[in-house]
């Protein structure tokens, strides 16, 4: 079952880590579902036309961060709404894989890959990667300039540091991450299947916060929604509750875990000599001033 988790969890993963890199740069990236589609199809669609699988992988890598630069020409060059972009894409993405796909195959549904890559050591990549991320992000320049560019432009402007170009860049990798997920998933199930994205993109963002945007966080919070993930698909076939209610256990789990992570987060915090004076006063003794 352990296998089966870290499996469920990399695209969380990869998609969650991209999101919270765009958005330490104050520029969060709501197109993330989209580009897991993305990555899916054009893997599958390159593979089924011949091309090798690494250079498969290294398209779908490049597609995305086009769109991710696109995405920021959009934003920054247009001046367009970042969330309203990000819907565009999301919904651009699935329609032009079904016409790309009507127009090559002259149907709009599942491409078979028929590769046979063990994905079980990509599965344990995620734990080092989620370490290289908390160095890059709180311990290298490149970490500095993308907090700078969401919290303090002008701390890079002063220094001759375009924080849009650092915005650019952050929403490059992080659309470019996204769609290495969708990678996994097709390599994972041998095909490309329509909607196999699956809200995917969207779950990513959520566990950004329930992982408090923090790397470790949301390694930890992928993990979790993967586990109940597995669990629910487990008990489908052995319990006599209704599969749609089994379905809906992984978002009502996340949901109240954000909740109480939320309300814990945000409980006001005595200081030490206040909770003192207040277990005085509790215990009849009058505080000394």
């Amino acid at each position: 079952m352990f296998e089966s988790v870290a499996a469920v969890a990399v695209p969380f993963i990869l998609a969650g880590l991209g999101g919270l890199l765009s958005e330490q740069a104050g520029v969060l990236n709501i197109s993330l579902e989209g580009c897991i589609t993305l990555g899916a199809f054009t893997t599958a669609l390159l593979i089924t036309l011949g091309i090798s699988v690494p250079l498969a992988v290294c398209g779908a890598l490049v597609l995305g961060a086009l769109f991710g630069l696109l995405l920021s020409g959009i934003h920054m060059g247009l001046k367009a709404n970042l969330f309203i972009a990000g819907m565009g894409i999301n919904l651009l993405i699935p329609s032009l894989s079904g016409l790309i796909s009507n127009g090559i195959w002259g149907h709009k549904g599942t491409l078979r890959i028929g590769s046979d890559y063990i994905l079980s050591p990509v599965s344990w990549l995620m734990i080092p990667l989620t370490l290289l991320f908390i160095l890059v992000i709180h311990r290298s320049c490149l970490g500095i300039r993308l907090k700078a560019a969401g919290l303090a432009p002008e701390f890079l402007s002063e220094r001759g540091i375009s924080p849009n170009r650092v915005r650019i860049a952050a929403l490059t990798i992080s659309s470019a991450m996204a769609s290495l997920a969708g990678v996994f998933l097709v390599m994972r199930v041998d095909a490309y299947v329509p909607g196999m994205s699956s809200g995917r993109g969207w779950i990513a963002l959520v566990l950004i916060w329930l992982g408090f945007r923090n790397s470790l966080g949301v390694l930890v919070s992928s993990y979790f929604f993967s586990l109940i993930m597995v669990l629910s698909n487990m008990a489908q076939g052995s319990t006599a509750l209704p599969a749609a209610m089994l379905k809906t256990l992984p978002y009502a789990a996340t949901l109240v875990a954000f909740t109480i992570a939320s309300i814990r987060h945000s409980a006001p915090k005595f200081p030490r000599q206040r909770r003192r004076r207040v277990s005085g006063i509790r215990g009849g003794q009058l505080p000394t001033p």
